[in-house]
């Protein structure tokens, strides 16, 4: 029991799960074989961030200052990340934090739990009553306009009621009910007027271009637009009533705020970070694009591709920073300068012919951040990497040259 409520218990438990499930994750994929970097990555998504997120709205605001937990937990939960993301990538373990989360496009665990109290919050505001919330014009407004009047009952039973009320009480009203639907991958909203007996609809367009979210909105928009034609027709009603459904539209837009916010600030804060700067030439801003570069790759490929990435391979001139034994020097054997990924796909002499037959038709074969950013260029880049036979024991075999 956690007698003191300091959750150190609880913290241990999570990271002991979290442990197991990376473990057996590295069972099933190493650098070199197993599952695909994709795959695992999805498996490390629904499994184990769920543990290590559990009842993280409590613990992380337990009280340790003005973060709600310590550094020391946090540095805990990143560790597990990180070794979590070289399983599935094949990166070395000099491969820094930020860059692991870059390369496999995962959300910080720091952005992480802002992101999961932020939802938490707004899951228990489901439970209060909108109808008590102070309403206040985002523009300018003269103090006598009062605005359309809002009521969202608290059950569907309540719903039902108050309709019939209301209908009852203001038949000389305007009455108009909307929606916004996708049916077969299309989407539309539309109006209907049980009073003046109009409709209106709306196209949307498809799945791929907008969403029911967006459709029930316009269909608010639709509504607007029937009671105002019906005013300029000469109908003077007292009252118009909109019957609409759409509190998914609503809530939804403040998950998607906390997804856009916690990934604005993992962006700024990738923009100062000191660490990781070889993945941040290639890669500026986070994006999933990353991820997809890994499409169709073996796992050796993919942990060759990551390596590349991060210039965390086993080429002279990391090996020297690292003091491997038996490695005097970063210089490439072409005494032309340090041997680097850019080096060598970019340079050196000993591999000309090489290069000019596996990257010799690539647009853009001059410039590493287009080749290592794109799907097909990568692979071809890495079939360099592999024939040039360079890496031997500090890296992943490569496979024997074909004749």
């Amino acid at each position: 029991m956690d007698s003191s409520l300091k959750w150190k218990q609880h913290i241990d438990e999570t990271e002991r799960k979290v442990t197991n499930t990376i473990t057996a994750l590295s069972s099933v994929g190493s650098s070199t074989w197993g599952v695909m970097t994709r795959e695992m990555r999805t498996i490390y998504k629904g499994v184990a961030i769920p543990q290590m997120m559990y009842a993280c709205s409590l613990w992380s605001n337990s009280g340790w200052g003005e973060m709600g937990y310590t550094k020391r937990t946090l540095h805990r939960l990143q560790r597990l990340q990180a070794r979590a993301a070289r399983a599935m990538s094949g990166a070395y373990r000099a491969t820094s934090f930020p860059a692991l989360d870059v390369e496999m496009h995962l959300l910080p665990v720091e952005q992480q739990i802002w992101k999961h109290n932020t939802d938490a919050i707004s899951r228990m505001d489901k439970e209060q009553s909108v109808n008590k919330h102070e309403r206040i014009p985002p523009y300018i407004t003269p103090p006598w306009w009062r605005g359309p009047r809002v009521r969202i009952p608290e059950s569907a039973e309540q719903a039902e009621k108050e309709h019939r009320r209301c209908l009852e009480q203001n038949t000389d009203a305007a009455h108009i009910y909307t929606d916004g639907s996708g049916i077969n991958g299309q989407i539309g909203a539309a109006a209907v007027c049980t009073t003046t007996q109009q409709t209106r609809k709306s196209h949307m367009g498809d799945d791929t271009t907008s969403t029911v979210y967006a459709g029930e909105l316009q269909g608010i928009v639709l509504a607007l637009e029937m009671a105002q034609a019906d005013k300029q027709n000469g109908n003077h009603r007292s009252k118009g009533f909109i019957h609409t459904d759409n509190q998914a539209a609503i809530r939804s837009t403040v998950k998607t705020w906390s997804h856009k916010q916690s990934h604005q600030t993992w962006q700024t804060n990738w923009k100062t970070e000191t660490r990781g700067r070889a993945s941040f030439r290639l890669a500026p801003k986070p994006t999933k694009k990353v991820i997809q570069l890994h499409e169709g790759l073996s796992k050796r490929r993919s942990a060759l591709l990551v390596q590349m990435r991060t210039e965390k391979i086993g080429l002279q001139d990391f090996l020297f920073s690292r003091r491997v034994p038996g490695i005097t020097n970063a210089n490439c054997p072409c005494q032309e300068g340090r041997q680097t990924v850019s080096h060598i796909l970019l340079r050196c002499r000993r591999f000309r012919q090489l290069r000019r037959q596996e990257l010799g038709g690539l647009p853009g074969r001059h410039n590493l951040r287009v080749i290592l950013n794109k799907r097909k260029a990568a692979a071809k880049a890495i079939r360099f990497i592999e024939q040039t036979e360079i890496l031997g024991q500090h890296g992943i075999e490569s496979q024997p040259r074909q004749s």
